[in-house]
């Protein structure tokens, strides 16, 4: 699969998860980071190309972003890592 095949399973399992619009962006100088953008009516997901080179992060990656748009805030590390561990 390619990545932008990838990158729209990405967005579709998102939306799913969360019942709301998201836009999903593979930002090639960030490359490892995930970042939230909720400003607006569409959540803007940015997500670091090397993410899409492993799939465990990148389900850990989903994970981070469902439980921010369910909680209306980007999660600490801490609040994350309790969520992860309750799983």
């Amino acid at each position: 699969m390619d990545d932008e095949e990838f990158v729209k399973r990405i967005k579709e399992k998102i939306e799913r998860l969360t019942a709301r619009e998201v836009e999903v962006v593979v930002d090639s100088e960030a490359s490892d980071s995930v970042a939230l953008d909720m400003t607006a009516s569409t959540v803007k997901v940015v997500l670091g190309a090397k993410l899409l080179q492993h799939s465990g992060v990148v389900r850990m990656a989903i994970e981070y972003v469902v439980a921010s748009i369910n909680r209306g805030r980007e999660l600490r590390s801490l609040e994350f890592q309790m969520l992860l561990r309750r799983n």
